[in-house]
């Protein structure tokens, strides 16, 4: 059997709050052996699944094609474009991985029978993943039926989902929705609570206009601090003086000691974190 140190590192895709230390500090260090840019091709990005951890909405990625694999490439620092769904890609060791899982409300036992499972197959985690999507012909559902079924488990909150690289396969995480956990008996949170739409950040605040959802709104925001842009969450942000000025406000307050913060969250040293997160030109609504 595997044990932490001899399975291969897995690399996540953060997307919201894992973009921040304000987001990671909840939750305690995490180790991590790598880490960069990256953007999403093949989905969307916003608000829309009630949080386990307080009275707001999480942020959500959402496949364009269900029956596509997603797609992550790096971003050089000298890209200057924008666009689309920006992303951090952190490297972890198995102990990492299934810590990050349980915070998006994957269980680790499932993790742990996962990783298993991909030993006695010759894989790694990842590589197990992208195996069992290819043998649900890339569909997403079909997908989440075979991990049920290969775990007897599946999330109402996030699930590992596998995503293509230019080299080995990464994991995100994915909020089930209308299309289903992969089983008819675990009902996605946010068919619960009859969000199941992916909301802009003005559409949100309508929603949850209290100080949990702004903590978090925060926390995400603050990613654009490691040279990762949100734009595409903005929405009608610039339009809406008084909430843009008071998120505005808050990201600023937070953005002088995010930096130190972040690399004491993942252990990174400032060396570290210079090369392999180095200056890129920032366009932010928020921060100047």
């Amino acid at each position: 059997m595997s044990t932490p140190s001899s399975h291969p590192p897995i690399t996540v895709i953060g997307y919201g709050s894992l973009m921040s230390g304000l987001g990671l500090a909840r939750f305690g260090t995490l180790a991590v052996t790598g880490i960069g840019r990256v953007r999403l091709h093949g989905c969307t990005r916003g608000f829309g699944k009630f949080s386990m951890y307080g009275d707001r909405f999480a942020m959500i990625v959402e496949a364009t094609a269900p029956t596509a694999p997603l797609r992550a490439e790096t971003i050089a620092a000298s890209n200057e474009d924008h666009t689309g769904v920006e992303a951090l890609a952190l490297t972890v060791a198995l102990p990492e991985f299934i810590a990050i899982a349980a915070r998006e409300g994957y269980a680790s036992d499932a993790c742990w029978a996962l990783a298993r499972q991909a030993e006695g197959a010759g894989r790694d985690l990842a590589q197990h993943l992208w195996a069992l999507l290819e043998q649900a012909a890339f569909d997403q559902v079909a997908y989440r039926r075979v991990l049920f079924a290969a775990t007897g488990y599946t999330s109402p909150h996030y699930i590992p989902h596998p995503v293509a690289t230019d080299g080995a396969p990464a994991i995100a995480f994915l909020a089930p929705g209308t299309e289903g956990s992969g089983a008819d008996h675990v009902v996605p949170i946010r068919v619960q609570s009859t969000v199941t739409r992916v909301l802009s950040l003005p559409e949100v605040w309508r929603i949850k206009p209290n100080a949990d959802q702004l903590d978090y709104i925060t926390m995400c925001l603050l990613g654009e601090v490691h040279g990762v842009s949100l734009a595409d969450v903005y929405g009608n942000l610039a339009d809406n003086l008084p909430l843009l000025n008071r998120v505005r406000e808050r990201v600023v307050e937070e953005a002088p000691t995010e930096p130190e913060r972040f690399r004491a969250m993942l252990k990174l040293s400032a060396e570290t974190y210079a090369a392999q997160l180095p200056p890129r030109t920032r366009r932010s609504l928020v921060l100047a």
